[in-house]
C-alpha cells in the first residue's frame, strides 16, 4: 500500500521515474515509517515557500497606474533536497533508477496585474487550482492562491534610467497525492501490531507564506531584462493520513494503546501519530524563513510578453524556473 502511494508522490508528484521492488503485504517497523516521513516532509516544507513564490515574477518591476494592466499563465518547477525521498524510498521499498542532487515540484497560476490609482504602486494576482483530479488510480489535489502589492521607487517611464520596486505578497499553497489500496497493512513497534484495512492513503502539504520582495527592470526594444531578491516567512504542514479501519492487537482502538505507541514513539525522538478507529495520520508543522534572488527576462512582441525567469533559494540551495505568458497594456 504505502510503497504503491511512495512511487505515485515519486513518479507523478515529483515529475521523475522510479520503479517499485515489489510489495510486501505489511509495513513491518512504525518507528522506519516515522523518521521517513518525517524527513521528507520537512525537507518539503523548506522547500514550499520557494514554489509559492512562483507566479507574478513578471519581467516590468513596474507595470504604470491604471488603466495598464496585463493577464496571462505562468508555469514552473522548484526543487527539494534528494536525501529525505531516498530514506524514504528505501523504507517503502521504492527503488529510484538514477542518482539526482534534487527533485523537481511543478506549479502552475493563472494571473493578472493591475496598476494602482494616484500613488505608483501594481497589485496582482494569482490562483491555480487542480480540483480533485485522478489519473488513472492517483488522485491528486493542487491549490494557489497568491497576491502582491508593489510600490515604485523609480518608474522607467518617467524620468528613471530602470524601474524598481518594492512590494509585499501573500501566498497560499495546498497539494496532496493519494490513491486507494487494494490491500490491507501492518504497523510494528514493540509489541503492539497496528493493522489497517483496505485504505485511501494520502500524502498532503500547505504553506502560507509572507513575502517581502524588491526588484529592478529596464526594457530595450523587444527586451526586458530584470532582477530581484525575496524574503518570505511560510507557515507549513507535510504529512500523510491513511483513512480505513484500524485495530490495534486485534482488537478495537483504545486511548491507552494509543497513548503508550505515542509514548514510544516521542522516546525515540519522533513525532506522535494521531490514530482512530477510522485511519491514522502524521502532519509535521514547520515555521521556516526563505531567501532567495531571482532573475530573467521577457520577449516583448506587440501586447504580449513571454516572461523566463530563474530563482535560488539561498539558505537550502534549491533552484527554481518559470515560463510565463501574457497580454499587457
Amino acid at each position: 500500500m504505502f510503497r504503491r502511494i511512495a512511487s505515485f508522490v515519486f513518479a507523478v508528484l515529483l515529475v521523475a521515474g522510479v520503479t517499485v521492488s515489489g510489495f510486501a503485504q505489511n509495513m513491518s517497523d512504525l518507528e522506519d515509517l516515522q523518521r521517513g516521513v518525517e524527513g521528507f516532509s520537512t525537507d518539503l516544507a523548506k522547500s514550499l515557500p520557494l514554489n509559492s513564490s512562483l507566479g507574478l515574477n513578471w519581467s516590468d518591476a513596474y507595470i504604470g497606474q491604471f488603466s495598464h494592466w496585463g493577464a496571462g499563465l505562468s508555469v514552473g518547477v522548484t526543487t527539494m533536497q534528494m536525501t529525505s525521498i531516498k530514506e524514504l524510498a528505501e523504507n517503502f521499498d521504492v527503488e529510484i533508477p538514477f542518482d539526482m542532487a534534487r527533485f523537481p515540484i511543478p506549479a502552475y497560476a493563472l494571473e493578472g496585474r493591475i496598476g494602482g490609482f494616484g500613488l505608483p504602486f501594481d497589485i496582482g494576482l494569482k490562483f491555480g487550482i487542480l480540483p480533485g483530479l485522478k489519473i488513472s488510480e492517483i488522485s491528486l489535489d493542487y491549490l494557489m492562491v497568491g497576491a502582491d502589492f508593489r510600490y515604485a521607487i523609480m518608474d522607467e517611464k518617467a524620468t528613471s534610467p530602470l524601474s524598481w520596486s518594492a512590494g509585499l505578497g501573500l501566498n497560499y499553497l495546498k497539494g496532496g497525492i493519494g490513491a486507494s489500496a487494494d490491500i490491507a497493512q501492518s504497523f510494528s513497534i514493540q509489541n503492539y501490531n497496528i493493522s489497517v484495512g483496505n485504505a485511501d492513503v494520502n500524502f498532503e502539504w500547505n504553506t502560507f507564506s509572507v513575502d517581502l520582495k524588491t526588484q529592478i527592470s529596464k526594457t530595450f526594444a523587444f527586451l526586458t531584462p530584470y532582477l530581484g531578491a525575496g524574503g518570505s516567512f511560510a507557515f507549513s504542514n507535510a504529512g500523510y493520513s491513511v483513512d480505513a479501519p484500524v485495530r490495534i492487537n486485534g482488537r478495537d482502538v483504545a486511548q491507552a494503546d494509543i497513548d503508550e505507541i505515542n509514548r514510544l514513539l516521542t522516546s525515540f525522538g519522533l513525532k506522535k501519530v494521531d490514530i482512530t478507529a477510522d485511519g491514522i495520520s502524521s502532519i509535521i508543522k514547520d515555521n521556516a524563513i526563505g531567501l532567495r534572488v531571482f532573475g530573467g527576462f521577457s520577449l516583448n512582441i506587440s501586447a504580449f510578453r513571454i516572461d523566463i525567469t530563474g530563482l535560488y533559494s539561498i539558505l537550502d540551495n534549491n533552484f527554481g524556473g518559470s515560463l510565463g505568458l501574457r497580454v499587457q497594456m
